[in-house]
């Protein structure tokens, strides 16, 4: 018996140990692809890994396992030249914000927006709170809130849009999410809404027969390396999916009834990037709305991931 006890003491020891790590989150300074001081948020299923230098998510998976997020080999500790990426833009990968809709800012992306250098801090309850850099060019600001759930694999993003300039402008938050070389990319069919076919094939952007099939409720695509393309979708459900292996990388929202979207009513949208950057993007964007001077306007998405 005096043995047995031993055991059962011996468990609970590291049963107490586990706890900190698999049941609360954790915030961490670590260096991350020649990247210093990165931030790590991790519950010990899932982490998360944010980089300010560069104002973008550069991480998200299971412990252990594979970035579900894809990374240009070619930037990894890279920083923007401000002056040159007036004319060029730098494509890192990762996940980041910009404003919609793009045909009032053209392109490229001002650069301090969608790459300048960004302030973290960490709250009492373990979130990041990230203040983008003031865009002298658009007036805006960027802040997002970063909270990782104690257990399983979501996280939830405040995504806010801060207008500092004088006059109302018309906005929309837009999260865009770069996942390396998936299988297969998932949209919900919808037909009660603004498209008839269910979907939306952005002018210019369509994707070839055999990338695209209707399979009963959903519209799967899969990334052709030879050409891009582009969809879009407005059904209630609010997700996208994405499919690797393994794995399901689920991105959501909450669409808002009665609003009107950009990009011809989309809230949903996926694009598909040829060789040689073998990415796709999930894409969730809040409705237009007219944003007083010093008023600030939020798109709140999730994430999660699933094993098969």
């Amino acid at each position: 018996m005096k043995k047995w006890g031993s055991y059962v003491l011996l468990l609970w020891m590291i049963l107490g140990l586990l706890r900190p790590v698999m049941g609360e989150t954790t915030v961490q300074r670590i260096d991350y692809q020649e990247w210093k001081g990165a931030y790590r948020l991790s519950n010990g299923t899932v982490e998360l890994i944010f980089v300010p230098q560069i104002g973008r998510i550069m991480r998200y998976g299971f412990v252990g396992d594979t970035n579900l997020l894809w990374e240009n080999p070619n930037l990894l500790g890279k920083t923007t030249d401000m002056v040159l990426a007036k004319t060029e833009w730098s494509n890192y990968g990762g996940d980041k914000l910009w404003p919609a809709p793009q045909k009032v800012w053209g392109w490229p992306p001002d650069p301090i927006m969608d790459s300048g250098l960004q302030k973290v801090s960490i709250t009492s309850d373990k979130r990041l709170k990230i203040e983008a850099p003031l865009s002298p060019k658009h007036h805006l600001q960027f802040v997002r809130v970063i909270k990782m759930d104690a257990e399983g694999t979501g996280v939830t993003f405040e995504n806010r849009l801060i207008n500092k300039s004088d006059k109302p402008a018309t906005w929309s938050v837009w999260q865009v999410t770069q996942v390396a070389h998936p299988d297969k990319l998932i949209l919900p069919l919808y037909k009660q809404g603004k498209f008839p076919t269910g979907y939306f094939v952005f002018q210019g952007a369509d994707p070839k027969a055999e990338s695209l099939q209707i399979v009963g409720d959903e519209v799967h695509l899969t990334r052709n390396a030879l050409q891009s393309a582009k969809i879009g979708g407005d059904s209630p459900l609010g997700w996208l999916k994405a499919e690797r292996g393994n794995l399901t990388f689920e991105v959501s929202t909450k669409l808002q009834t009665g609003k009107t979207y950009p990009d011809d009513g989309c809230a949903l949208e996926i694009y598909t990037n040829p060789d040689p950057l073998p990415y796709i993007e999930l894409e969730v964007l809040g409705p237009l709305v007219e944003v007083k001077p010093q008023k600030t306007i939020t798109l709140t998405t999730r994430w999660n991931l699933k094993r098969k």
